[in-house]
């Protein structure tokens, strides 16, 4: 005789599942479970809805489970496959999070290498700005010794007398052409280490900017990682008690115990 809700009743008046019902309850558990990554945590609190209501359903059965040895021997096969089913769902689960924290380890390779690279190229223009350094200092000290010779010549001529005032007239406006030159030389190069330098701060002020952004990314990707691990964590262990449970619930009815 056939009841509302899915039950059926024996002779006696007593009520037991059918099959059917049964089967249809754990397929469904078997699709959430499938689905368990893609749901948000609203979705999590439907599914412990859904166990709360196959759970109470078995509480609310356990008083006829003597009577249901009798006619539960393929629905016990079912669920077990069902079950094996779901411990390999879970290992893949499994293998996922292995496969994520080894792309995230290469990420980390990566990074480390991006990094060395720019701690290279950072040494590079570092050596090449002291070598700029010293090659200016070389030239400034050269200038200046020019200098000093010139002013030398120029004093020396300076102190010859009126008769050779022509002559110390053209030897002076060679020695100024000379000092005009040897100024303009000293503003060439001045402004070359001007440029230099300032084309030496923005790539120091480049490269503190990517450096930056790289840290910003890591620290973004680990704090990603380690919430969605978190998550897992916490799903795994609510459904590892439900599945505990749910053999605990149905471990007296299965054959031979």
């Amino acid at each position: 005789m056939a009841h509302p809700g899915g039950m059926e009743l024996d002779g006696a008046g007593k009520r037991f599942p059918s099959g059917q019902d049964l089967d249809v309850t754990v397929l469904a558990f078997a699709q959430w479970l499938s689905e368990m990554k893609l749901r948000s945590n609203s979705s999590l609190q439907q599914m412990l809805a859904e166990m709360g209501i196959i759970r109470n359903g078995i509480t609310s059965n356990n008083t006829d489970l003597t009577e249901f040895k009798r006619n539960t021997a393929t629905v016990q096969q079912q669920m077990q496959s069902q079950i094996s089913d779901l411990r390999d769902k879970l290992t893949d689960a499994y293998t996922e999070i292995a496969n994520m924290k080894k792309t995230k380890s290469q990420f980390e390779q990566e990074v480390h290498a991006e990094s060395q690279s720019l701690s290279e190229q950072l040494q590079f223009k570092t050596l090449e700005l002291e070598t700029l350094k010293k090659a200016y200092a070389h030239t400034h000290q050269q200038l200046q010794q020019q200098i000093i010779q010139l002013q030398t010549e120029v004093n020396e001529l300076r102190t010859k007398g009126d008769d050779v005032n022509r002559q110390q007239h053209l030897t002076y406006e060679q020695s100024v052409n000379k000092v005009s030159e040897v100024e303009m030389a000293a503003q060439y190069a001045n402004n070359e280490m001007k440029r230099l330098r300032n084309e030496h701060d923005q790539a120091i002020a480049s490269l503190a900017e990517n450096m930056n952004r790289w840290n910003d990314t890591i620290r973004d990707l680990s704090k990603e990682f380690h919430d969605f691990q978190k998550v897992m964590n916490v799903n795994h262990q609510r459904l590892q008690s439900s599945v505990w449970e749910v053999q605990g619930k149905l471990g007296p009815a299965r054959p031979g115990r």
